[in-house]
């Protein structure tokens, strides 16, 4: 039996219990609350937040700063509470907020009972929203459709019978009105009214009965939240005359720049940017192979963690979608455009000389560059600006190229990349991986675009392109609400926002779908998952139900945070057949003192009680982790705390840094810094550490049979395949890659190095 069906039969057992159990109540109807607002809590300022935007001087980098997110502890975490979309507009034609609608799915119930006994089952994860809809909802209209209402438009009027849409031909009518049969205006009132996010699940009633109603998804306009500045060029400015001068000739005078992008004017090419013809070929519905024409191609370099890969993933899918494709290695151009060389040879004696000359196309460049950036590590700035120099200068000297600066540093340091590189275009936060296609329309039009104001995280609108067939990354968390002392990520990704359970398995029940056999939860403190939603959830509860996906071979997840780490997780990983057994913990320091001084929250003996829980379930497990060496303060016992967990542990493989100071971070201020002498003393002699301990740890799996997932080719030596135990360990053999990309093999491992294991393949089972 499938999972689905099981979920189904269990839905229905579900009803006779709750029928069975159930007892009418009274309960307090949506429409005796006495607010009688139109537009959402979310879309107005909050009160006492009216500023929580700021812009400091950062004390590591000289330059001005973004703080769009509250950073101090203590500070207020709750996303409903600090994003703000209020634009502060008085465009009275206008709708100020860029907060429009939310995509809801609903449950109606005859009782209150009823609806409370299903909200605890599905808060336990014991019961999944959509088959409960599908088998005791008492809405006929959704029923069918797992309880799916659609969008609920949040312009909405409740003071006004009119309500404010109108056109030319229809008098004004209510936005929500075909919702009527379905919700309410008294439910639908309370929604409108009730700070939301999505993954909340409301309760409520009206004059059909009780709601459940769960926020699945938020729409905002991204180019409201935008800070856009005109680039008034002396060209720019000429072409526009050009155009004016058409008027009455029966020329048509374009408005923007995307259509004079993949307009002809009098016969002649008055082609704008190659990005304005993309986005003016969609505006202005071009066919698909008058858009190709154009080729417009793009490179992303991606700097950091895996959630900036992920990210970037996200951004080519956006990219894709508006008909922008990867620039290939070593790809020319197919103009006439050549690059000659001349090489001059000559005997011994000088007498004679051969001149060649050699003739090719020119080595093409990417029309549009993506930097995605990573601000954890020192000087990420400066290699930021760096990489920059060559594409600021092919701008310069007038070639069309668009730039755009994502990613955490991009967050961190907003307009002031405009200022240190005007060549730049775009500048957005990570929370805008999956909107570059809306924010692209602006720089189409000649604008210098700046998007890192804070915002939900709206579901992804295209597929992402993923790097891998075989493996791929999803989101269940984004942001983090801890706030260390060291660390910039609160300030760049922002607060924590988890993603709904039913969005998580839809994505990843479409992956098995499309062939993938293993994917990995990414959240920067994963554990957190959950604890944000109305009512809160559990990672345990979502790595199970994840888990049983049908079709799914391998499940893994990262990062762990030892503070909110339930041994519930470590149970989950042990009872799911598809977890893998991998675990990465980063624990920071050994250190109790310099674990308080960081802010983490955490005991070395609350990690190692993590760790114990670990070897007792899973006692082949892999455990990795990160630690940072020199942190203020740290005296060298503290460092050989540090040593002494790792020689209790013995961890598989340790990420280690120097500690370096961070913009809008405690720690940078602090006046007990150690010098550079001392912190690389100390990372050397822990990398020697991490060196050992990788080796033993590898060394066990000599002659044991193995069972490796297989991912790509082993690009040293193309007779080989690579791929991965369940441990993480990378494992090498002969194979062709076009045969077992994807397979699950069995191999018998016969070398162990301190990073990756080697061996044959063997029909012998798995030990």
């Amino acid at each position: 039996m499938s999972r689905q069906q099981s979920l189904a039969v269990s839905a229905a057992a579900a009803l006779l219990f709750l029928l069975s159990a159930s007892s009418t109540q009274a309960f307090q109807p949506a429409s005796s609350l006495s607010s009688h607002h139109h537009h959402h809590p979310l879309a107005s300022a909050v009160a006492g937040n009216e500023e929580t935007v700021q812009i400091v001087t950062s004390p590591i980098t000289g330059s001005e700063t973004n703080i769009k997110y509250p950073t101090q502890r203590g500070s207020e975490v709750d996303s409903r509470k600090i994003i703000n979309y209020n634009t502060n507009n008085d465009d009275e034609n206008n709708n100020a907020s860029p907060l429009l609608a939310l995509r809801l799915s609903h449950i109606l119930f005859a009782s209150k009972e009823l609806a409370t006994q299903t909200l605890d089952k599905l808060t336990a994860a014991e019961w999944n929203f959509e088959q409960m809809a599908t088998s005791v909802s008492n809405c006929a209209e959704t029923r069918e459709e797992g309880g799916s209402v659609g969008w609920l438009n949040l312009s909405e009027n409740f003071n006004d019978t009119t309500n404010i849409i109108s056109n030319d031909d229809n008098e004004e009518k209510n936005p929500n009105e075909h919702l009527d049969l379905i919700l309410p205006p008294s439910a639908r009132q309370y929604i409108i009214d009730t700070p939301s996010k999505p993954g909340d699940i409301l309760m409520m009633e009206s004059n059909r009965g009780v709601h459940l109603v769960q926020v699945v998804d938020v729409m905002v306009d991204v180019r409201k939240l935008s800070y856009i500045k005109a680039r008034n060029t002396k060209k720019k400015k000429k072409k526009q005359q050009q155009l004016m001068e058409g008027e009455g000739t029966g020329v048509k005078v374009y408005s923007n720049d995307m259509e004079l992008g993949v307009q002809k004017v009098g016969g002649t090419s008055r082609q704008g940017t190659k990005l304005a013809g993309i986005m003016g070929g969609a505006l202005l519905e071009q066919s698909e192979e008058e858009v190709a024409k154009l080729g417009l191609t793009y490179k992303i370099e991606t700097m950091g963690c895996q959630m900036n890969s992920a990210d970037s993933e996200r951004i080519e899918g956006q990219l894709m979608s508006l008909g922008i494709r990867p620039l290939i290695d070593d790809e020319r151009n197919n103009s006439d455009e050549e690059e000659v060389t001349t090489t001059t040879t000559e005997n011994n004696g000088g007498l004679f000389q051969e001149t060649k000359t050699n003739r090719k196309s020119k080595k093409k460049k990417p029309d549009i560059i993506i930097l995605n950036t990573c601000s954890i590590r020192d000087h990420a700035e400066q290699k930021v600006y760096s990489y920059l120099g060559p594409h600021a200068k092919r701008k310069r000297d007038g070639e069309d190229v668009t730039i755009v600066v994502a990613g955490c540093v991009a967050q961190q340091e907003g307009q002031s990349l405009l200022r240190r590189v005007p060549e730049i275009d775009l500048v957005m936060g990570p929370q805008y991986a999956n909107r570059i296609g809306d924010l692209l329309e602006d720089v189409a039009n000649g604008n210098q675009v700046v998007a890192t104001e804070a915002s939900h995280i709206m579901e992804d609108s295209t597929k992402p392109r993923r790097q891998s067939s075989v493996c791929a990354w999803v989101n269940v968390i984004y942001g983090c609400n801890e706030r260390c002392t060291y660390c910039i990520v609160p300030t760049t990704r922002g607060v924590e926002q988890s993603r709904p359970v039913e969005s998580i398995v839809d994505e990843v029940s479409e992956l098995v779908n499309q062939g993938f056999k293993e994917v990995t939860l990414l959240g920067q403190n994963i554990d957190a998952y959950g604890r944000d939603m109305i009512p809160k959830r559990k990672f345990s509860d979502l790595l199970k139900i994840v888990g049983s996906v049908p079709g799914l071979e391998r499940l893994r997840f990262v990062t762990s945070h030892p503070r909110y780490m339930s041994l519930g997780v470590v149970d989950a990983v042990a009872d799911t057949p598809t977890a893998c057994e991998y675990f990465h913990i980063p624990f920071q320091s050994g250190s109790n003192s310099i674990l308080k001084a960081m802010g983490r929250g955490h005991t070395r003996e609350k990690f190692l009680q993590i760790v114990d829980r670990v070897r007792q379930r899973l006692p082949d497990a892999a455990i990795t982790a990160d630690v940072i060496v020199g942190f203020p303060g740290e005296t060298e016992q503290d460092f050989l705390d540090t040593l002494d967990i790792m020689e209790k542990v013995k961890f598989d493989t340790v990420n280690t840094a120097a500690y370096s100071p961070r913009p809008n971070t405690p720690a940078a201020d602090w006046d007990n810094q150690l010098s550079e002498e001392v912190k690389q003393d100390r990372l050397h002699r822990i990398n020697e550490l991490v060196l050992q301990h990788a080796t033993e740890r590898r060394a066990r799996m000599m002659d044991r049979v193995v069972e490796v997932l297989v991912e790509e080719r082993n690009v040293k030596v193309p007779t080989q395949v690579m791929g991965r135990t369940t441990h993480g360990y990378i494992v090498y053999f002969d194979g062709d890659i076009d045969e077992l990309r994807g397979e699950l093999v069995n191999v018998k491992i016969d070398r162990c190095e301190k990073f990756y294991l080697a061996g044959k393949r063997t029909d012998e089972p798995v030990q």
